[in-house]
C-alpha cells in the first residue's frame, strides 16, 4: 500500500483539478484568488467517516462526490449558481496516516466528477492528517439577484418540491438491514449518489419567495422555513410522492422525516414554479408546519437529523 507525501498529494491535485482561468487563480498558492461582480454566496459543509459516512456503504469516490454536493445544496437553496468566473470548491480534507494513494486517488476523483457535473471547478484548498477521515468543502457561488432566504415565505404563497424525498432515507434503512430487494436499487442509489439541485437556480432567482435544501428532512427544514418566516407551512398529503416499495406509514415517515435527499423546498406563486417542480402545499398565517388530509390538519413534529441530539 503506497503512501506518498504531502507535497506529491498536491501535486497529484493540480494536475487532476487543473488550473484555473483569469480572472481566477486556483490550486497552487497560498490562496484561491476569485474575481466577479455578482454577490458571493458561500457555504462550508464537513463529512466525517462514521457520522456521515461508511466506507461499508459506499466507495471513497462516492463519499467524496457526495460531500461535495450536499455543500453544493446549500448554494442552490440560495438561489446562485456555480457555473461562472469567481465560483469554486475549496476542499479541506483530514486523512488518516495510512490512507493509502490510491484510496487519496478516489477522493480527489470523486471531488472532480462532482464538480465537473455542475460546471465548476475546485480551486484550493488543504491538506491535513488526522485519527479520522472528514472531508470539509467550502462552495463559492454567485447570485444574479438578491440571494434566496428562508425568511421570505408569507401567507398566500404555494410551497414546491423539486423532487419526491424519502427514498435516500429509505435506501439507507436497506443498506443497514442488509436488504438485497432489488426494488430498494433506486433508492441505495440516491442515497449513494445525491445530485444538488443547482439546475433549478435560473429558475428560483428572482421567482420564489424562500427556499431550504431537504438535508435534515422535510418537516424539520420546513419548520426551520416557517420559523424564519413567520408562518406556518402546511403540506397536502396527497401531494406528497411516498415511495411505492414502503408500508404506507414507512413511506410517509421517510418522507417526512428521513433526509439526505437534496432536494429543493421552495415558496411562492404558483408561476414562480415550471413543470420540474411538484406543488405540494401552502404558506398560511400562523407557525409550525402541518400536514393536511381531506380537511383535517395535523401538525408534523420537527424531528429529522440533528448532529448533536439523539433524535
Amino acid at each position: 500500500m503506497s503512501r506518498s507525501s504531502e507535497r506529491e498529494r498536491l501535486a497529484l491535485l493540480r494536475a487532476l483539478f487543473g488550473a484555473a482561468e483569469a480572472p481566477s487563480l486556483g490550486v497552487g498558492d497560498d490562496a484561491a484568488v476569485l474575481v466577479d461582480p455578482r454577490p458571493l454566496v458561500a457555504t462550508v459543509d464537513a463529512a466525517v467517516e462514521g457520522v456521515h459516512f461508511r466506507r461499508d456503504l459506499l466507495t471513497l469516490e462516492d463519499a467524496s462526490a457526495r460531500a461535495c454536493e450536499a455543500a453544493m445544496s446549500d448554494i442552490a437553496a440560495m438561489g446562485a449558481s456555480l457555473d461562472g468566473p469567481g465560483c469554486g470548491l475549496l476542499l479541506s480534507w483530514t486523512l488518516p496516516p495510512a490512507l493509502s494513494d490510491e484510496d487519496f486517488l478516489l477522493l480527489a476523483r470523486g471531488a472532480l466528477r462532482a464538480a465537473r457535473r455542475v460546471g465548476t471547478r475546485v480551486v484550493g484548498g488543504n491538506l491535513s492528517a488526522g485519527v479520522e477521515l472528514s472531508l470539509s468543502t467550502t462552495v463559492l457561488g454567485r447570485a444574479a439577484h438578491a440571494p434566496l432566504l428562508r425568511g421570505g415565505a408569507r401567507a398566500g404563497d404555494r410551497v414546491a418540491i423539486s423532487g419526491p424525498v424519502g427514498a435516500a432515507a429509505l435506501g439507507l434503512r436497506a443498506l443497514l438491514r442488509g436488504d438485497p430487494d432489488p426494488r430498494w436499487r433506486e433508492a441505495v442509489d440516491r442515497w449513494r449518489h445525491p445530485l444538488a439541485r443547482v439546475d433549478l437556480s435560473a429558475v428560483l432567482s428572482g421567482r420564489a419567495t424562500a427556499c431550504i435544501d431537504v438535508s435534515d428532512g422535510l418537516a424539520l427544514d420546513a419548520a426551520r422555513l416557517a420559523e424564519a418566516s413567520g408562518a406556518r407551512v402546511v403540506f397536502d398529503r396527497d401531494a406528497l410522492r411516498l415511495h411505492p416499495y414502503a408500508t404506507a406509514d414507512e413511506a410517509l415517515d421517510a418522507t417526512l422525516h428521513g433526509g439526505e435527499d437534496y432536494e429543493l423546498l421552495a415558496t411562492g406563486p404558483a408561476s414562480a414554479f415550471d413543470a420540474r417542480w411538484t406543488l405540494v402545499g401552502e404558506v398560511l398565517e400562523g407557525a409550525g408546519v402541518y400536514l393536511r388530509d381531506a380537511s383535517r390538519l395535523t401538525e408534523v413534529s420537527p424531528q429529522g437529523w440533528d448532529h448533536f441530539s439523539a433524535t
